[in-house]
């Protein structure tokens, strides 16, 4: 199997394009924006395609029948564990970087005076 820095970066590019075209995909479907769920699941769900396309489009390219369907199965689990880990960071809380200003939930006194 002859595989060329030229062959690679082809591979690297054209699966880079078709896991942003599946991020987008996803969310022109659900009408909101892709990074609604958090960085961390967007970042996730981008790696699990990218690699999952990254060994799609490579198995095409493989000799043996047998490294083929081995390259496919691997771009599935890797596909379907980057969306898995996506849904996951989706349902957590993302901790804010900067924290309040101001503390909230205290009652301001009666008497306090409030110059500006």
């Amino acid at each position: 199997m002859h595989f060329s820095i030229v062959k690679l970066a082809a591979i690297l590019v054209l699966s880079a394009f078709v896991a942003v075209l599946g991020v987008f995909r996803d969310a022109f479907r659900k009408g909101k924006d892709p990074s609604y769920d958090g960085p961390r699941a967007l970042i996730s769900e981008f790696c699990g395609l990218w690699i999952g396309c990254i060994f799609l489009i490579w198995s095409f390219t493989a000799d043996g029948k047998s490294l083929q369907w081995t390259l496919r199965a691997v771009a599935a689990i890797g596909a379907i564990a980057g969306l898995g880990i996506s849904a996951y960071f989706a349902n957590t809380t993302e901790v804010p970087q900067i924290p309040d200003k101001e503390p909230s939930g205290f009652k301001s006194g009666t008497t306090s005076l409030h110059l500006r």
